[in-house]
């Protein structure tokens, strides 16, 4: 079998390209990947990555997707809402849809039924999939200038069996990229979830290519234990990034919460005067894991640890792989 880790450096480098299509797995609190996003800033300051014009595709623009909003490196979006949900909602996306700051984006709106059966068309390889979320409202209308291909948004047809009822065709998303948090995965692109899938199962096999964020590289083992854990099947996965809290400042189920103080802080630093003093320190700061960690804080890690949610990672943690094996194991 196969051994897929992957460094987060060499994840962005050999999957993000200009013009890239990314999916977006979790939610707006929820098992996010705004690391992976981080590193795509890192590197574009850098020079070492020339990327521009890309389209995000997810439940929610938030931490992750509105920074790069708010670097420019933004075309289009697809999703049905931006924001952080109890904290509130993307200042940054506001400003790039209505002020044109940094740049204008586009945005095609959806529901999250819309969104999913979108998503699913794309993991079966379907062109198109019929819905009854589209056949009203602003859910019609095209929000992208150029649109993803050479149908219309949402052609609305009447049932050919004689029912009389009206769907819609909605257009198959299949994403350059699609990147997803797990608690859990093993080095060969298996990766375990606790708690809800969201859209998740859909964005992972409708990717051309599927990256993993893991919290924790676990033994093979533990996936043949507990098979019916196992979201991600190595089969559809590219690459696997250890990344411990690389879903913070969302959750990750069963090993720590949402960092609600942290996302009300990032809002308030949102607007343009602020924002850079804020990305200068979560985004630029760090140059390792270790160093990571550290912006973060031991005490806020401690406290973000301490969740009732961690007990369904019980059975899983003597499996865990140390630190040192795990570095071993990648590839350089």
């Amino acid at each position: 079998m196969i051994n897929k880790l992957s460094s987060l450096s060499d994840a962005v480098n050999k999957y993000v390209h200009d013009r890239s299509i990314i999916a977006m797995g979790g939610f707006p609190l929820s098992r996010e990947t705004p690391i992976f996003f981080k590193e795509i800033l890192r590197q574009h300051r850098a020079g070492i990555l020339n990327v521009n014009d890309l389209t995000l595709v997810g439940p929610s623009i938030t931490l992750g997707g509105s920074m790069l909003v708010a670097e420019g490196l933004v075309d289009s979006v697809i999703s049905p809402f931006a924001g952080h949900e109890r904290p509130g909602l993307s200042v940054i996306a506001k400003e790039a849809l209505e002020k044109g700051l940094p740049r204008k984006i586009k945005w095609e709106d959806e529901s999250n039924l819309s969104l999913a059966m979108r998503l699913m068309a794309g993991a079966l390889n379907l062109p198109f999939i019929t819905c009854t979320s589209g056949i009203w409202g602003d859910l019609k209308k095209q929000g992208l200038v150029e649109g993803m291909g050479p149908y219309p948004k949402n052609i609305v047809m009447e049932d050919p069996f004689g029912s009389a009822r009206k769907v819609a065709l909605l257009q198959a998303i299949m994403p350059d990229i699609s990147v997803l948090h797990v608690p859990f995965a093993d080095i060969h692109g298996n990766g375990i979830v606790l708690g809800s899938g969201y859209h998740d199962i859909w964005i992972s096999r409708a990717g051309k290519n599927t990256i993993l964020i893991a919290d924790h590289i676990i033994d093979t083992e533990a996936c043949r234990r507990y098979p019916n854990l196992v979201m991600f099947p190595g089969a559809g996965v590219s690459a696997v990034v250890p990344w411990r809290f690389g879903a913070w400042p969302t959750n990750c189920v069963g090993l720590y919460k949402e960092d609600v103080d942290h996302m009300q802080y990032f809002l308030k630093n949102s607007r343009r005067e602020t924002l850079q003093e804020y990305m200068e320190k979560y985004v630029y700061s760090w140059n390792s894991h270790d160093e990571y960690l550290d912006v973060i804080g031991k005490n806020r890690i401690d406290f973000l640890e301490d969740d009732p949610s961690t007990v369904l990672s019980e059975p899983l943690r003597p499996w865990i792989l140390p630190a040192d094996k795990v570095a071993a194991l990648l590839p350089g």
